[in-house]
This record gives structure tokens, sequence and C-alpha cells, in this order.
């Protein structure tokens, strides 16, 4: 899987490329999990460019929320495709509020918070 990372300001934005999977998951997980041992206080989570999500990968994501809670920070959500937002939505990930349409969206919104 490739995992592009680049910076808006303060907020970090990783898009993982491909299938958030059994295969993918480590390196997401890697790399979200070093940009919180640096200090990342805000994060964008763009799936725009995913095409499968599994419950690896979803633990990857509730993993990487909760961190960030540990340390103050906020991650958002932001993009991905109908089999993605079916997978959030069942999961519940969709009802804590930390989904937005657009990385635009997620960029504005975590800038918000403290």
């Amino acid at each position: 899987m490739i995992v592009v990372s680049r910076e808006s300001g303060a907020v970090v934005i990783v898009t993982p490329q491909g299938r958030f999977d059994t295969n993918g998951s480590p390196e997401v997980e890697r790399i979200l999990t070093d940009h919180i041992a640096r200090g990342a206080k805000r994060i964008v989570l763009d799936l725009s460019q995913i095409e499968y999500i599994s419950s690896i990968g979803l633990r990857v994501i509730l993993k990487t929320v909760m961190a960030m809670n540990r340390t103050g920070g906020k991650v958002l959500l932001c993009g991905g495709n109908d089999h993605s937002r079916t997978v959030l939505q069942l999961s519940g990930v969709m009802g804590m509020n930390i989904y937005v349409a657009t990385v635009e969206e997620a960029i504005a919104r975590v800038q918000g918070s403290s």
C-alpha cells in the first residue's frame, strides 16, 4: 500500500491508496503512529484513494481516534467510496462525528479544534 502524508499548516493529511486491509493496514498504522509520536495534534485521514476497507482498517482508524483523544488531539476522516462509507456507517464511526465529505472541510474543521 502507498500512503502519502502532507501538511497543511498544523494539519497532517494522511492518504492511503489501495486496499485498507490486512496487507495495507500495518503501513497506515505505522505512519499514523509516527505522526502522533512526533506530536501531531490535528490529523485528517483522507479515504478518497482507498478501494476497500476491512475490519482491520477500521481497527486502525479507531485506535488512532483513541490515541488522539488521549493526547488532546483530533482526527477527522473524509472521502471514501460507497463501500468505505457503508463500513463506517455500520460500525458506528459515522455516529462519532469524525467524518466529513471533503479534505477541505476536514482541514477547516480540525483547525477549529483546540
